[in-house]
């Protein structure tokens, strides 16, 4: 029988009087008729219905969805058929009438975007989006199959009809419901489930569907047995494989799986490269894992992907978390690389588009606490709980900030008072110690004359230290150590008075200068001078007991900031420099010359050493996994331990991460050139060496390097004037070298060598 051209809108019911009616609104305006098969409400369903001009017929539920959709087919007279369920809305009435008019006699159904909420306990909201096979041609051949999540596809196509997409959008609000309503219509889909597959036990498709159910039940390990079942099942070809794959990625991700999650993502992108879901999945592994860059690349994949959605793709269903939320997880793991700036972009980009959103806010906020600009801090954590007066977390946050407010109101507060008491405190001495009796007295015996205050923070000594340290007339607090070096320096600094702040460790001297014409120029120097950098000895013995003789030039004298403006990063090594920089200021060299004994000790104490810093260089790479000088700092540790392979591929890393300083990078590519030397890898080692020579090219050691690499290469010729010019170097050093530090290399080696270059031309 031929059907009228028109719309035909059918729908199964039951218990609905809260939705049914915006349902039956939302396409009242093209609808032609509106079938509603009620399958026993006992509410205001039918009346709802009747009243809105349905047709409603009612029929006994049999457990079986394709049963009471076909019903409704059966009885509906137009051309085309809109299937609904009552909590949807059609949003897109004009679009739907046009799909209508150009409607292809060979098309027999057409796909719909339906886009579905489900709500978090926090408050934010996951989103769903998936083209549905929701409009069909009304012939009675076309029918539904499957007790749940019933499919009219097969029928479709098995009668060599098309498929057409659309730009008809559903919203589906079936997931936004509360938790105890969630619950029991999950567990109803459930029970009938289950015994769909007692009957089909190899249906990939309902094997998917119950893991799925499970998972929102929250039942992770029977979602993940029942994700297994079907995956063994699943088609390679078929649409319901990366469906389940990336399902099953989020099922082994919360199961804290991390290797399955990310096998299964991958393999789901192999099917659909452009999707968010998978690489969503991905984006929140790496971040568990620490590895915040990959995570901000998948995070950046995700949004690439909302905004170029394929066929299949939608077919298949995608997994939309709102932009803003993308852009907050974005932020945060740039926060977690220290990149502040970068993080606030996003974080920024993500409050235009929902100012409301408590995660960004809160990420805001955190960069201003990191910023030290406490009070826009507490105003942002402020309007945020005006908007969510439950969120806890706000509560902690805020009492956080008021805590360093009213300390840093103190500290200043006292440092003023500090200096009106004492208008000549030029320099302050600052050091963390533990057990240092033995060389503490050496150490602030040679600034004496020179500091007017020596604060020293004691770390757990159970020795003479901190006797030795009054003694010394230096004010001493105690500080739990926490592997945290910068940590410990900055709980010095906020005791320091001085205008200006020197930093040293027990097992350091001051070479004796004219104090009071130091302190003199001190007080003459330009207001964006921040930082003096001193010039640093050191005789190293290696663990393999041969001796170095190291000099380094670091920023040990700068200016007191007051903390939190000035501090120190870094959990080992740490550095003063940054929040200089930060703070506009300038460095310049100073006389200052310091010399350092604690790499000249016995191979029992280095070794300890080196353990320690290694262990907390690990933590400091994980915690920061883009910190180049963090990676370079392990990689020197790596080679005391003599790991070369693994110092070279630290070190190698931290130059790939381009955010070394040309100190630092000359420093690198230096032991790069040595351990490829070490290698038998001549042309590479003087590779390096002129790699960090482009950056210092007065340096003794990368000449020195350079000059062994040519002699190695047999080319003589070129390596005779380094070393002739090396020979002819003067070694004062009484100037901070341009890279981060420099070797002295024994001039008698120097001339043996250059007489074994000059006998290989002979």
């Amino acid at each position: 029988m031929e059907k009228m051209f028109g719309l035909s809108v059918c729908i199964i019911a039951k218990n609905e009087e809260k939705m049914i009616a915006d349902c039956i609104q939302s396409v009242s305006n093209i609808a032609n008729e509106i079938i509603v098969v009620d399958t026993g409400s006992n509410d205001r369903t039918i009346e709802i219905a009747n009243g809105l001009g349905a047709i409603v017929l009612q029929m006994e539920w049999q457990n079986d969805f394709a049963t009471a959709r076909n019903f409704s087919l059966k009885n509906a007279k137009y051309e085309f058929i809109l299937i609904l369920d009552a909590d949807e809305r059609i949003l897109d009435e004009s679009v739907l009438q046009r799909t209508l008019e150009t409607a292809k006699s060979y098309t027999g159904g057409w796909l719909l975007e339906l886009t579905s909420y489900a709500f978090r306990a926090d408050g934010t909201k996951d989103t769903y989006i998936t083209s549905l096979l929701r409009l069909i041609r009304n012939r009675d051949f076309i029918r539904f199959k499957g007790v749940i999540h019933e499919q009219v596809i097969e029928s479709i196509l098995e009668n060599n009809l098309k498929l057409e997409e659309t730009k008809v959008r559903i919203n589906h609000l079936g997931y936004a419901l509360d938790a105890d309503a969630m619950k029991k219509k999950q567990q109803r889909n459930l029970d009938l489930l289950l015994g769909v597959i007692a009957k089909e036990s190899t249906n990939a498709y309902y094997f998917y569907q119950i893991s799925k159910t499970y998972l929102a039940l929250g039942d992770l390990n029977l979602a993940e047995k029942y994700m297994q079942d079907c995956l063994m099942y699943a088609l390679a070809n078929g649409t319901v494989r990366p469906q389940a794959l990336n399902f099953g990625a989020i099922i082994a991700y919360q199961m804290k799986n991390y290797n399955l999650a990310e096998q299964r993502a991958f393999e789901s992108l192999k099917i659909i490269p452009n999707q968010s879901f998978a690489n969503y999945v991905l984006g929140e592994v790496a971040f568990d894992l620490s590895q915040h860059s990959a995570a901000i690349g998948y995070y950046k994949k995700v949004l690439l992907a909302k905004e170029n959605l394929d066929t299949i793709t939608k077919i298949v269903g995608d997994y939309h978390v709102p932009i803003e939320q993308l852009f907050f997880r974005i932020g945060r793991s740039f926060i977690a690389l220290n990149e502040i700036n970068q993080a606030e972009e996003y974080f920024k980009k993500g409050n235009e588009i929902n100012p409301k959103e408590i995660s960004l806010l809160v990420g805001l906020a955190n960069i201003e606490f990191k910023k030290g600009k406490l009070d826009e801090a507490m105003s942002i954590l402020l309007l945020a709980k005006q908007i969510d007066s439950k969120r806890t977390d706000l509560d902690n946050f805020i009492e956080v900030v008021k805590t360093v407010i009213n300390q840093n109101k103190n500290l200043i507060n006292s440092n003023i008072a500090n200096n009106d008491n004492k208008k000549d405190n030029i320099l302050t001495l600052s050091m963390i110690v533990k057990n240092e009796e033995k060389m503490l007295p050496g150490c602030l015996e040679s600034v004496k004359g020179l500091v007017d205050e020596i604060i020293i923070v004691d770390t757990g000594s159970s020795d003479r230290t901190i006797e030795i340290a009054k003694s010394f007339g230096a004010k001493v607090f105690n500080f739990i150590w926490n592997d945290d070096f910068a940590a410990a320096r900055n709980e010095s600094l906020k005791h320091c008075t001085g205008k200006w702040i020197l930093y040293l460790d027990a097992d350091e001297r001051i070479r004796p200068i004219n104090n009071a014409k130091f302190r003199e120029e001190v007080l003459k120097l330009p207001e964006n001078i921040g930082g003096m950098v001193c010039t640093i000895e050191s005789s190293h013995l290696a663990l393999t007991g041969e001796k170095d003789f190291h000099r380094g030039g670091y920023p040990r004298i700068f200016k007191n900031l007051i903390y939190p403006k000035v501090k120190f990063i870094g959990r080992v090594h740490e550095q003063i420099s940054p929040s200089l920089k930060d703070a506009g200021m300038d460095f310049i060299n100073s006389d200052i010359v310091i010399e350092h004994l604690g790499y000249d000790q016995s191979t029992e104490i280095m070794q300890s050493k080196v353990q320690r810093n290694y262990k907390m260089l690990l933590q400091h790479v994980n915690e920061e996994p883009l910190n180049g000088y963090a990676w370079f700092q392990l990689g020197q540790t790596l080679g005391q331990m003599q790991l070369l392979k693994e110092a070279e591929e630290a070190i190698k890393f931290a130059i790939s991460c381009e955010n070394l300083s040309d100190s630092i990078f000359s420093s690198a590519a230096n032991s790069l050139s040595l351990y490829s030397g070490k290698k038998g890898d001549f042309e590479t080692a003087l590779l390096w060496a002129n790699k960090s020579l482009e950056k210092a090219p007065d340096q003794v050691y990368a000449n020195t390097l350079k000059a062994y690499a040519l002699l190695n290469l047999k080319r003589n010729k070129e390596a005779i004037p380094v070393f002739e010019e090396l020979l002819a170097k003067d070694y004062d050093f009484n100037k901070a070298p341009l890279t981060g530090y420099d070797i002295l290399v024994k001039k008698d080696m120097l001339q043996k060598s250059l007489e074994e270059a000059k006998k290989g031309l002979i």
